[in-house]
């Protein structure tokens, strides 16, 4: 394995292949505002213009042909670190850089923001990536519209707006896939997804040994309230409560009611709010179960991977939604994880 870099203009336009990068990493959080973060160490020769290029970085397995399989990692504007220089009078910079979604966070509406009764959410998410200059983009439609007017004060990001609107849709925060496009996909339980690919720890293992599984149910709620409160529409209220008598935190199996505090959200109609309520509950459930560990790097993970993962000294065998990887661009490198287990509860 080795890695290749290419510099991109502000528009994902190839400018030239980038030689100067000698060590880098990756990272990916999807519980971040910003998901996609990097580290590069490059040999400062001018060739970047760090106000308006990017960075994109390759992964390449060489094939028996000769040939190489390659994984683009992500599109990153770089920061602007301080250069040092060392005893050969080599000149150096240590940047950190940042996925797309930091174009939506740096654009905030100069005045208060907003959106009219009957505007299509996803058309409106369309036209706050269009006024960014996101070109490249995979949005999923919708019929739903804004039920009542909806704004936003001034100073507000983009990426905020655009996540309260796909939010008030179920549809997951807005990220940006490994070339840099802008994609908005209504949510889907990981215990409804199928799992991509298995990692197991048989005789052809990538598992690195150190696997660490936690599991605290001790203040996991079992009931959720969800409601909508505007002046100028019908207050809308959603409860879910877990009385499953197959789970372990259920108020029947509990015997008591534990209640996460009410939450006022935004949703489009009360099916929405329902749909919103449940997710919330499965969500909640989620992150008292985690599984963190090292693999030989697989460069194709990507936003949220649902895997299956055996692991026979914990007794794990099971299907998890992962939060975060990350690794560093060099050969013989590991790639670590953290996953949640998909409960139903």
């Amino acid at each position: 394995m080795s890695f290749r870099y290419e510099l991109l203009s502000s528009t994902n336009v190839k400018k030239a292949d980038l030689r100067t990068v000698t060590a880098g990493s990756v990272e990916y959080n999807s519980l971040a505002d910003i998901k996609r973060t990097a580290k590069f160490t490059i040999v400062d020769d001018g060739s970047i213009n760090f106000l308006s290029d990017r960075i994109k970085p390759y992964a390449r397995l060489k094939m028996p042909d000769g040939g190489y399989a390659e994984w683009p990692l992500g599109v990153f504007i770089p920061t602007t670190p301080p250069r040092k220089a060392d005893v050969a009078d080599v000149v150096t910079r240590e940047i950190e850089a940042y996925d797309l979604l930091q174009v939506l966070v740096d654009d905030k509406v100069a005045d208060r923001f907003t959106l009219t009764t009957g505007a299509n959410y996803i058309a409106s998410v369309k036209s706050l990536l269009d006024g960014a200059g996101i070109a490249s983009q995979n949005l999923t439609t919708t019929d739903k519209i804004l039920p009542a007017d909806r704004d936003w004060d001034p100073g507000t990001t983009k990426l905020s707006i655009i996540n309260d609107l796909l939010g008030a849709i179920n549809y997951r925060s807005l990220w940006f896939d490994e070339n840099g496009v802008a994609i908005a996909q209504p949510y889907v339980t990981p215990e409804v997804r199928a799992s991509e690919y298995v990692y197991r720890d048989d005789d052809s293992s990538v598992i690195f040994p150190n696997v660490q599984h936690s599991l605290d149910l001790f203040a996991l709620p079992n009931q959720w309230v969800l409601y909508v409160s505007e002046a100028d529409r019908a207050p809308l209220r959603s409860v879910y409560t877990n009385s499953s008598p197959n789970s372990p935190t259920s108020t029947v199996n509990r015997g008591r009611t534990i209640v996460a505090a009410p939450e006022q959200v935004d949703a489009a109609d009360q099916a929405t709010l329902d749909a919103l309520t449940e997710r919330r509950a499965f969500e909640s459930s989620q992150v008292y179960e985690s599984v963190d560990f090292e693999t030989a790097i697989a460069p194709y993970h990507s936003d949220s991977d649902v895997y299956t993962l055996e692991f026979s000294a914990l007794g794990l065998s099971a299907k998890y939604s992962e939060t975060q990887w990350d690794f560093e661009l060099k050969a013989g490198g590991r790639m670590r994880h953290r996953i949640r287990r998909v409960v139903s509860v």
